[in-house]
């Protein structure tokens, strides 16, 4: 028995399984691009303050190339920002809210090695979470943020001084 012209039409009336992927697929793509687009306007300010302290690296301090523009945000907010001069030597750049910048050679203060090997002095083992150059007592140091009680996630701060090496001063932060 053949179905009548009607019901022929009522069964192929519906949207066929290929266009539903195709439609699933473009809302995909929609959402990922939608969710790309998200981020990068998210972080633009961010971008756009670290090239702005490249720059100004670049012309107060003599950069010719730079590696990394860190933001450090304590009492004030500083963009320390690190690369080469022209003669090769590795400098910190620290750019202050008012506009000064303090430049140092790397090799007239402390390391980062020797930043962590002093903690470790003092500390032992303790898992350390970051270490960031940053500005603090009106000076260049180095921020040590590590878990003080791994139990409870609690986790501290220390200061050193950038051009010494002397401890300034530790901060226990709330636990998590």
């Amino acid at each position: 028995m053949s179905l009548s012209r009607s019901e022929n039409r009522r069964r192929s009336s519906g949207v066929p399984v290929g266009r539903w992927i195709i439609v699933g697929v473009l809302f995909v793509v929609l959402v990922c691009i939608s969710f790309v687009l998200y981020i990068r306007s998210a972080e633009a300010d961010y971008r756009a303050e670290a090239n702005q302290a490249i720059r100004t690296a670049k012309q107060e301090a003599g950069l010719k190339k730079t590696d990394e523009a860190i933001k450090h945000v304590w009492d004030d907010t500083v963009w320390v920002v690190t690369g080469k001069d022209a003669d090769g030597n590795d400098i910190f750049v620290w750019e202050l809210p008012d506009g000064t910048v303090t430049k140092e050679k790397a090799a007239d203060g402390l390391a980062k090695s020797q930043a962590v090997s002093r903690f470790r002095e003092e500390n032992g083992n303790l898992q350390i979470v970051r270490i960031i150059p940053g500005w603090f007592q009106g000076q260049p140091v180095w921020e040590i943020r590590y878990e003080s009680d791994p139990s409870t996630d609690r986790e501290t701060i220390v200061f050193y001084s950038f051009k010494d090496g002397a401890k300034l001063k530790t901060y226990d932060l709330p636990g998590k």
